[in-house]
């Protein structure tokens, strides 16, 4: 036989392909797993964030239960003819609740407790009238005092 007849083509070889195929393996296996983390992460930021709704909703309900009997001691007050120091005994049996004259009328204060590390801060003004005004309805950090997490920062002093 003549060897010169006989001529052979070298192509992509069987190692080749496999080491292809190992390669989209991993990658698609890789791509499975970042997706299972992703899904798991969604589950538990919905989770986080259905608890604190409930939580904010109960700190909410609280507060509006607080200012309807603020309400509730406006209108007591307004039959009588000094509004202003009638209101304030009866704001004395609303529990959390503090005073303070404004020149438009007296402020009533209170929070309620969304979770341990927020509060609901109300601020409402009350006129002379009995009207009331909200001021202030918002959520707010609770501050705490820890002095041994103090990040070092410059506070404009020499």
């Amino acid at each position: 036989m003549n060897k010169k007849g006989h001529t052979r083509r070298v192509g992509a070889g069987v190692g080749y392909v496999s080491v292809m195929l190992i390669f989209a393996v991993i990658c698609l296996t890789i791509f499975a797993v970042l997706s299972l983390k992703a899904a798991l992460s969604n589950e538990s930021f919905n989770e986080r964030s259905g608890d604190f709704l409930k939580q904010y909703y109960a700190a909410d309900s609280l507060a509006k239960e607080t200012l309807s009997r603020l309400n509730d001691c406006a209108h007591e007050a307004q039959s009588s003819e000094l509004f202003e120091e009638s209101f304030e005994e009866a704001v004395q049996s609303v529990e959390g609740v503090t005073l303070k004259r404004t020149p438009a009328g007296l402020s009533a204060s209170y929070s309620a407790a969304i979770n341990e590390r927020q509060i609901l801060s109300v601020t409402v003004v009350f006129n002379n009238e009995g009207k009331y005004t909200i001021e202030q309805w918002q959520s707010q950090d609770v501050l705490q005092e820890d002095s041994g997490s103090h990040l070092g920062v410059w506070d404009g002093s020499f």
